[in-house]
């Protein structure tokens, strides 16, 4: 049977059916050869299968973190004393990088793709924070 002609029995069905004959009408359709493919056929996506970004604890001498809509990542970074640590904003909206206690400068405003570097040269421990969303943190630890 063609997908026109089944259509065409399902529409008389209806059509039947909502004119409320009161005799029950029951419609036969033909059996096709044809593979129908069923919903449970199809690979779903479960919410878990999506790349999830978020904040990371950095391996030591890595200097980078990256700047996405949330937070940082790598929000906890240690680095040596010497080492010069590049923020890039990687998101869509402005950020910036802020030092918690004055231990280092900070940035301007980074849009998406801007960066901001700061050479670490004394050993501790170094809190920031985005200057634009306070909920955004991390630590630069340096080791001398």
């Amino acid at each position: 049977m063609s997908p026109r002609s089944l259509v065409l029995v399902l529409l008389a069905a209806l059509a039947a059916a909502a004119c409320g004959s009161g005799t029950p009408t029951t419609t036969i359709v033909p059996k096709s050869d044809a593979p129908v493919a069923s919903p449970t056929d199809a690979p779903v996506a479960s919410p878990t299968d999506a790349p999830v970004a978020t904040a990371t604890d950095a391996p030591a001498g890595d200097t980078a973190v990256e700047i996405f809509d949330n937070g940082f990542r790598a929000s906890n970074l240690t680095v040596a004393a010497g080492s010069t640590v590049t923020w890039t904003n990687i998101g869509d909206r402005p950020h910036s990088v802020r030092s918690t206690d004055s231990g280092f400068e900070g940035s301007d405003v980074l849009s998406g793709g801007g960066t901001y570097e700061h050479t670490f040269d004394a050993a501790g421990t170094f809190a920031y924070v985005c200057g634009i969303h306070a909920s955004m943190t991390g630590t630069i630890t340096v080791k001398p």
